[in-house]
């Protein structure tokens, strides 16, 4: 019997897109808004990847009202301005558009909020046509790092048995896929310092969007 493809399990952002130019606008409105000082985009960097409420808390102080206040003036000003100069990376649309034609299932799983992650998808036609899914940090009771949303992708999509292979920046995606029992993909082109990518042994590390077929077919070699 023929094998069937593995699920392929992508992050968003910092590995499928560039987004951080939009995060950091929007949080330096609401810094201004708020009365703080603004942060620079490696600064935010630092902020980023485990969903908005740990973005605020990481950039404001956790003194009376500032916190709730600071969280819905961000939402509503990066949901207003969410891909106004976020782009996906170069060889990306290439990646996606190979990984379909060979059959490939792919999907996302971000740590953004799920409402979010589907405006960006959507607005890139070719994301849209090549991604059978789109998930987010509040679409199940945990989101990365715990295995819990790639257990329950796996179940929805019929591949419990089969195994998958999630790519991304972040550590917690690494720490994720491990727990979960599956493959995982680091990609250095994105947010998060290589060393932290490292330190967490994905079974592959690449440096390009180039890069991640090749990682993707060895791995299944094996």
């Amino acid at each position: 019997m023929k094998r069937s493809k593995k699920l392929i399990i992508l992050d968003l952002d910092g590995t499928l897109v560039d987004s951080l130019p939009d995060i950091t606008s929007s949080l330096n409105h609401t810094a201004e808004k708020l009365g703080f000082q603004t942060f620079s985009s490696d600064t935010v960097r630092g902020f980023v990847g485990d969903g908005v409420r740990m973005l605020i808390d990481r950039a404001f102080p956790a003194t009376g009202k500032v916190r709730s206040e600071a969280l819905s003036l961000f939402l509503t000003g990066y949901k207003a301005h969410l891909v106004d100069r976020t782009r996906p990376f170069p060889g990306i649309e290439s990646l996606l558009s190979g990984l379909k034609k060979d059959g490939y299932p792919a999907g996302v799983l971000s740590n953004k909020l799920e409402n979010l992650s589907r405006i960006v998808v959507r607005h890139f036609p070719f994301l849209r046509e090549a991604l059978s899914f789109v998930y987010g940090g509040d679409s199940f009771r945990e989101k990365k790092p715990s295995p819990l949303p790639v257990l329950e992708i796996l179940k929805k999509w019929g591949r419990a048995g089969e195994g998958a292979v999630i790519i991304g920046d972040s550590p917690n995606d690494i720490r994720c896929g491990k727990a979960a029992g599956i493959d995982t993909i680091g990609v250095t082109y994105g947010f998060m310092p290589h060393e932290l990518l490292r330190a967490e042994s994905p079974d592959a590390l690449v440096g390009t969007p180039g890069e991640i077929r090749e990682a993707i077919d060895d791995l299944i070699k094996k």
